[in-house]
C-alpha cells in the first residue's frame, strides 16, 4: 500500500485519513482487480475561524425535499443515549438526534473539523490547556427551549458516572488526570456539581474546559457524545437510553425495540445554525432484522419501496460481492471504501498467559480462509499492525515471527510451538459474532486452531448485544473478534484506549486486557508529545513494542461497500466510513 507523504500543518489542526480514488475493492489479488483504489493521504483540518461553521451545509446537488427513506440494517441499534454510545453506525444515527459541540464536514476530499453547537472548533491561548467555546445563535431542541452552555457541562459531568462508563472516556480521563474518571468525579447523582476549575461556564453562550497538560486533540473529542447537551432537568438517566434528548434535524416518532425505528423532521432544528447537516427527506424508516444477504437482494432488484431504501453500514453479503461488484448497473448503486478500522482477533492475556500459546494462535490463524468468508479481497487488506494506515506516523514494520506469518496460516508450525511448549491440547473458547458470516469465518478459524493442536469450543454470542459481553472484564472467553477504528486520525485514540493496562474495567475498549507497565508509562510519555508527527513516529515504535507480546491478532485492514436503492440520491460516507444520512435524498 504506497502512501503519500504526510503534510503537517500544526499541533491540533491536521490527522491523517484515508480517501479512494475508486470504487475497486482492494486486497492483495490486484491481478484480477486492475481498477484498485490508490489510497492517499488527506488532511483533516479544524475551523479555527468559524468560517466553515457558519451558516446552513452545501447543498447535495440534485437534492431535493420530501418522501421518506427506508434504512436496513440487521440490528437495532444498542444504546441510544450518545454518552453510552460507541459503535460507528450507532453513532451515524445519533448524530441525525443529537448535536455536539464540534463535528466533521466533509466537501469532497476535505475533511474539517467544524463547530456544530460551537462557533468555530474551539480556541486556546495556551497551548491546548484551556479550550473555550462560544455557542451559536439560535440553537434549540426539538420543544422548542434553548440549548444554553450550562446544558453541555452537565451532558459532560453525568458522563462520569458508572452509568456511562461504556462511553468514550478521553474528556473524563483529560480532566480528571486518571485513568479511572469516577474516582475524581463521580458525577452529579453522586458526586454534586462537577468543579468550575474543571468546567466553567461564565455565561449561557460560554464554555470553558480547563486541563493540567496540554490537549491539542481535545476539539475532536468534543465531537463525541459525551458533549450531546442534556438539561438537568430532563435527565432521565437509564431512560435517556431508550428516548434520548432530540437536538439535531430529526427526532424519534416510534420505535419498536430489534423490529424498527422512526426518525421524523424536527421542526424546531434552524439549518442556519448547522453547516454539517440536511433534513432533506420527511422521515426515515429503520427495519431492523434483514440479513445481508436479503439487504443485497432486495437493494439489488429495487422493486417497490425498496428503491427507496439504503443500507447504514456494510450490507453486500459476502456469497454476493462478485455478482454485484462485477454488473456495472449494481455498481452504480455501491459506495466503496477503505476505512480507518483494523480488524483483529483479540487473545485475552488474563487467560492465556502463555506468550508461546498467543504465538502459537497468531502462527495458526487463518486469514486467507477467514476473510475469504467476508468477501475476499472486497474486504481489505490483510493487517499486520494494531494501527490502522490511515492514523498518523503509521509505517509497516519487521517483526520475525509475528508480521511475516503466512496468510493462510501454518498450523504444522503452530503445532510445533506448541509441542515444544508442552501446550498441546490447549483448551481455547471463541467467541464469536452470531451471524451466517460469522458462523462461516468462525469455521474456518476453529478448523484451523484444532489442526494446529488446539482444543476450540465456539461461543456463539448474540449480533445486538455482542460488544457490550465481550467487553465484560470477566467474559469467559479466550479468543474472540475486536475492531477499532481510531475517534480521529492520530495513536491518541487508539494505544492508550486498547492496551493502557489501567483502563482495563468492564465496557472499556481493552479487550485484550493487556497491562505491561513499561507501554503504560511508555504512553504517558508519547501522550505528552504536543507535536503530532514525532507523536504519530512513537505510537508507531509503540505498536511493534506491543505486538513483541502478541496480545491480539490483526486481521484485516477493512474497506466497507454500502448499497443503496435506485431511487436514493446523495449516497456517501460521513466521517465513520458509515452511510451518511444527512445527505440522502428521494430522486423522485
Amino acid at each position: 500500500m504506497k502512501r503519500k507523504r504526510i503534510l503537517v500543518a500544526t499541533a491540533v489542526a491536521t490527522s491523517a485519513i484515508l480517501i479512494a480514488s475508486g470504487c475497486s475493492a482492494g486486497g492483495q489479488n490486484t491481478a484480477t482487480d486492475p481498477n484498485r483504489a490508490q489510497v492517499q493521504v488527506a488532511k483533516v483540518s479544524m475551523d479555527k475561524d468559524g468560517s466553515l461553521s457558519k451558516g446552513a451545509a452545501p447543498e447535495v446537488p440534485g437534492a431535493r425535499k420530501g418522501g421518506n427513506v427506508n434504512i436496513l440494517w440487521r440490528q437495532d441499534l444498542a444504546h441510544y443515549d450518545p454518552a453510552i454510545s460507541q459503535s460507528s453506525p450507532d453513532n451515524t444515527v445519533l448524530e441525525m438526534i443529537s448535536r455536539r459541540l464540534t463535528m466533521y464536514r466533509i466537501d469532497g476530499d476535505k475533511t474539517t473539523l467544524v463547530g456544530d453547537l460551537a462557533t468555530n472548533a474551539g480556541e486556546t491561548t495556551d497551548g491546548g490547556k484551556t479550550w473555550k467555546f462560544t455557542l451559536k445563535d439560535g440553537i434549540k431542541y426539538s420543544d422548542g427551549s434553548p440549548i444554553v452552555a450550562k446544558d453541555i457541562k452537565y451532558a459532560v459531568s453525568r458522563s462520569f458516572s458508572s452509568l456511562y462508563a461504556r462511553g468514550f472516556q478521553y474528556i473524563q480521563t483529560w480532566l480528571a488526570d486518571s485513568e479511572d474518571p469516577s474516582k475524581f468525579y463521580a458525577g452529579p447523582y453522586e458526586g454534586g456539581e462537577l468543579a468550575g476549575d474543571k468546567v466553567e461556564v461564565p455565561d449561557d453562550k460560554t464554555i470553558i474546559f480547563k486541563f493540567s497538560q496540554p490537549r491539542p486533540d481535545f476539539p475532536f473529542a468534543a465531537a463525541l457524545g459525551a458533549t450531546a447537551p442534556v438539561p438537568q432537568a430532563k435527565d432521565t438517566k437509564e431512560a435517556m437510553d431508550s428516548s434520548p434528548i432530540t437536538s439535531g434535524p430529526y427526532k424519534i416518532a416510534s420505535h419498536e425495540v430489534d423490529k424498527s425505528l422512526k426518525l421524523v423532521r424536527n421542526e424546531n432544528w434552524d439549518p442556519n445554525t448547522d453547516s454539517i447537516r440536511h433534513q432533506y427527506v420527511d422521515s426515515y424508516t429503520f427495519q431492523f432484522g434483514p440479513l445481508p444477504a436479503e439487504i443485497t437482494d432486495r437493494l439489488s432488484a429495487s422493486a417497490g419501496d425498496d428503491k427507496n431504501s439504503a443500507g447504514l453500514y456494510q450490507t453486500v453479503a459476502p456469497e454476493r460481492f462478485e455478482q454485484v461488484m462485477n454488473d456495472p448497473k449494481l455498481k452504480a448503486q455501491i459506495i466503496d471504501k477503505p476505512t480507518a478500522q483494523v480488524d483483529l482477533y483479540a487473545i485475552n492475556t488474563t487467560r492465556v498467559t502463555d506468550l508461546n500459546v498467543r504465538k502459537a494462535l497468531l502462527t495458526a490463524f487463518p486469514k486467507e480462509q477467514a476473510r475469504l468468508q467476508k468477501g475476499g479481497p472486497y474486504q481489505g487488506d490483510f493487517a499486520t499492525t494494531l494501527g490502522s494506515p490511515a492514523t498518523l506516523g503509521w509505517q509497516k514494520y519487521d517483526l520475525p515471527g509475528v508480521t511475516d506469518v503466512d496468510p493462510k496460516g501454518d498450523p504444522e508450525k503452530a503445532k510445533k510451538m506448541l509441542t515444544d511448549a508442552g501446550k498441546l491440547g490447549y483448551s481455547i473458547s471463541l467467541g464469536y459474532n452470531q451471524t451466517p458470516t460469522g458462523e462461516k469465518e468462525a469455521l474456518a478459524i476453529a478448523d484451523a486452531l484444532t489442526k494446529a493442536g488446539f482444543k476450540v469450543e465456539k461461543i456463539p454470542m448474540q449480533a445486538k448485544t455482542y460488544l457490550d459481553t465481550r467487553d465484560k472484564v470477566d467474559n469467559n472467553l479466550d479468543f474472540y473478534w475486536s475492531a477499532w477504528s481510531a475517534d480521529w486520525p492520530t495513536g491518541v485514540t487508539v494505544y492508550p484506549e486498547l492496551f493502557d493496562g489501567r483502563k482495563i474495567g468492564d465496557g472499556r475498549p481493552n479487550n485484550t486486557h493487556f497491562n505491561n507497565p513499561e507501554v503504560n508509562a511508555e504512553i504517558d510519555r508519547i501522550m505528552k508529545i504536543t507535536d503530532p508527527a514525532e507523536q504519530g513516529a512513537e505510537f508507531n515504535k509503540l505498536d511493534r513494542k506491543i505486538m513483541e507480546s502478541v496480545p491480539a491478532v490483526p486481521y484485516v485492514y477493512p474497506r466497507r461497500q454500502i448499497q443503496f436503492g435506485t431511487n436514493v440520491g446523495g449516497a456517501s460516507f460521513d466521517w465513520h466510513t458509515v452511510m451518511n444520512l444527512s445527505n440522502l435524498y428521494l430522486k423522485s
